[in-house]
């Protein structure tokens, strides 16, 4: 009866914790959303007078900007190229170029030029995630009964994925996010932390789904892309009998590829369970599969990406589960910064981190003109589409990140946003961020490689497949040859690319040759649908669903 009583002691705890979080980080938020321009204009003050002192400060006059207007003046819109330098030398000099704060470790993501993202995460940053995630924590436990009585099942990128020369570390997002999680909550989960930073992906992907299988009380689930809950259901389903065999025996295979404490660790933390074992041997003889309404009938909740791209996929999730179970929108986030909360996790409404990052927004077909009107967060309209732009307090100062977001209801004062998509020249299937830049680099390696003519060739991004479809105009060459070899390109201007085509969540790109005329037909079709001649530019990276016209008349056979 011990574990019982511990489960017990621990769903009180949460209790306790829930009420303090309640009564103060979630009441501060709440009244936050009342008047939320003061609270961003509040939040700019405090970023402009802290940092002040930094070189980007001096050289943009931080101490003499007293308006939103006159922050606009001061400084210009920033890509993170043009924040590279400032970053570089912090780090390698530890004096104050983009933040008065040192950074502690570095978010890494894909970047634009093929070199990486590193984006600062100083100590103070760690400590609002920490608390902007106990108010996402609290709003589906007020919403949820039960939602955190059984266990958890989180699944994560690793918090540290290397080190700087410096020796700084480097890791990602959703490791942060994970170790921002309420202790109390991480103490629920079922799959232990040394699986995360396991290297090969076809073991870790199996660890998790033993792990995970051995619970029958799982109520809450979480991971950021639903491909990975997906994935997790593919090896379920076709590695059923392996599972329940490794459950009942309390055995696992290929640990022997594993570090000494890896492998130590993870075999004390697996106990075999004969009656688990029995009891989804009689579903899968009864059923004839395994899927998680069968296997874990107590599952209140899944939290994962429900805008933008992740969208077609939740259909695929939700055959998966009991209708009862809520699927819930784990939040605009990225590596640079958290852009919301969803705080009606029933409605999947998410509020603007209106105290941690200052906002401004650009109507979607505002941005590229001469001069694009900047709105603050109180300006924007509801059932509207803009780019956003993020000041944060870790430097990122007017930050565009190319997403666009839209505007779907209110909370109090405060305008609701979900993610929509990314901008021109970007595509994000499973979190790979696929740059036009890179794969135009990418085709003009190949060209001098094989002696191609690539003048017309357009990748399209299929969310539904997983997969991204590569056209050509040029006569056939040998084709597994030159697919292996427009991967490695990829993967190596890319490490998103490169991370999600290893864990098997991208699936592998498909390449069709197009006969000679292919190029200047989807031209004339563009210009018979609305594009000007004389403005005609082949958008070479795009998503299948934006791009109609019929390249299947064109392939070779």
């Amino acid at each position: 009866m011990i574990f019982p009583f511990i489960n017990l002691l621990l769903n009180n705890l949460i209790r306790l914790r829930m009420f303090l979080v309640k009564h103060t980080l979630w009441s501060s938020f709440i009244k936050a959303t009342r008047n939320p321009q003061q609270s961003q204009n509040e939040l700019l003050k405090q970023i402009l007078s802290k940092n002040q002192d930094t070189v980007f400060g001096k050289e943009h006059g931080f101490e003499e900007i007293k308006s939103y207007k006159g922050f606009c003046d001061a400084v210009p819109v920033q890509s993170y190229e043009n924040l590279r330098e400032y970053i570089d030398k912090q780090e390698e000099e530890k004096n104050p170029y983009l933040t008065a704060e040192q950074p502690v470790m570095y978010a890494q993501t894909s970047g634009t030029t093929g070199d990486p993202k590193f984006i600062s995460i100083l100590k103070s940053s760690i400590s609002q995630y920490r608390k902007s995630q106990q108010v996402f924590a609290y709003a589906v436990y007020a919403s949820i009964s039960g939602v955190y009585n059984g266990k958890v099942l989180g699944i994560r990128s690793p918090a540290v994925e290397g080190y700087l020369d410096t020796g700084t570390p480097y890791g990602s997002m959703s490791g942060f996010i994970y170790k921002s999680m309420p202790g109390l909550v991480r103490s629920k989960f079922v799959v232990p932390t040394e699986i995360f930073e396991i290297e090969d992906y076809e073991l870790k992907y199996y660890l998790i789904a033993v792990f995970s299988l051995v619970e029958d009380n799982i109520t809450l689930m979480a991971t950021a892309n639903p491909s990975t809950i997906l994935k997790l259901g593919n090896i379920i389903g076709k590695q059923s009998q392996r599972l329940i065999h490794d459950i009942k025996t309390g055995t696992l295979p290929d640990l022997d590829k594993l570090s000494v404490d890896q492998k130590k660790n993870i075999e004390q933390n697996f106990k075999k369970n004969t009656k688990r074992a029995g009891r989804l041997k009689n579903i899968l003889s009864e059923k004839g599969n395994l899927t998680f309404a069968d296997i874990w009938p107590n599952l209140k909740a899944v939290c994962t990406w429900t805008s933008g791209s992740c969208r077609v996929l939740i259909p695929s999730l939700r055959k998966q589960l009991l209708p009862s179970t809520n699927i819930i929108e784990m939040g605009y986030l990225s590596s640079e910064f958290r852009g919301s909360i969803t705080i009606d996790v029933l409605k999947n409404k998410g509020i603007p981190t209106l105290e941690e990052n200052f906002f401004e927004f650009v109507a979607e077909e505002e941005w590229g003109s001469e001069t694009p009107t900047f709105l603050t967060l109180e300006q924007i309209e509801e059932d509207r589409k803009y780019y956003i732009f993020v000041t944060t307090q870790n430097g990122l100062y007017r930050y565009f990140i190319n997403d666009i977001v839209e505007v779907n209801g209110r909370y109090n004062s405060t305008p609701a946003i979900r993610f929509t998509q990314k901008g021109k020249g970007v595509t994000n299937i499973t979190g790979e961020k696929l740059y036009e830049n890179q794969l135009v680099q990418v085709m003009e390696a190949i060209k001098q490689e094989y002696d191609l003519d690539t003048s017309f060739f357009i990748m399209l991004a299929d969310q539904k497949r997983l997969q991204y479809h590569l056209y050509l105009e040029n006569e056939s060459v040998e084709e597994l040859e030159l697919l292996n070899n427009l991967e490695d390109k990829l993967s190596s201007l890319n490490i998103e690319y490169e991370n999600k085509r290893k864990s098997g969540r991208l699936q592998s790109l498909n390449l069709k040759f197009l006969k000679v005329g292919a190029g200047e037909a989807y031209k004339k079709y563009c210009i018979e649908n609305g594009q000007r001649e004389g403005q005609f530019k082949v958008a070479h990276l795009q998503y299948k669903e934006d791009c109609i016209f019929d390249f299947h008349q064109f392939f070779k056979k």
